[in-house]
């Protein structure tokens, strides 16, 4: 009987457990420049390696793009924006989640570490994570520093790009 027992909670979970990947959403990084506040390229492909179980406390793995994907409304911006990251030689970024912390109702603190430019740093991203008919949505934020990560902010003409990218994550996992 205890077997049965045993086997019929592990065969539970795996119901609820599961891995998730990516269907849809975007991964925007913005920055700025004096005169033009509105540099907003975007990924709006990643690969996941991504496990959750009912909770998403227990949200662990990898979101992974693919520098070649990351686009703007300026072709000329983005070829500038592949070779400032070098992406022939790093051509893949990616944040590993290592632990979902509850914040309250459906707001987590995703704390990992992204690997950028050949550089991995610890980094959190905050905001919710809601599932609805098989599908996980993440919406999350977090800032960073292209020096932090090697990259040396492009120049144009007199002007310097931003150092701080805001980071902005609004993902349709599926299970």
């Amino acid at each position: 009987m205890r077997k049965t027992v045993i086997a019929a909670v592990v065969l539970g979970a795996s119901l609820w457990a599961g891995s998730l990947s990516f269907e849809s959403g975007v991964i925007r990084a913005h920055t700025e420049v004096f005169g033009d506040s509105s540099i907003d390229p975007m990924f709006k492909k990643a690969q996941s390696r991504l496990v959750m179980d009912a909770d998403p406390t227990s949200l662990r793995g990898t979101i992974e793009v693919n520098i070649a994907d990351f686009v703007s409304d300026n072709t000329k911006r983005d070829a500038s924006m592949y070779e400032t990251m070098e992406s022939v030689r790093f051509p893949k970024a990616s944040f590993e989640i290592k632990e979902s912390v509850a914040k309250g109702g459906n707001t987590y603190l995703l704390k990992g570490t992204m690997n950028l430019h050949g550089v991995s740093r610890a980094m959190n991203f905050e905001g919710s994570i809601a599932e609805e008919e098989g599908k996980v949505r993440i919406k999350a934020k977090s800032i960073m520093k292209m020096t932090d990560f090697g990259i040396k902010p492009p120049k144009m003409v007199f002007l310097t790009v931003r150092d701080q990218v805001d980071l902005s994550v609004d993902v349709v996992l599926k299970r």
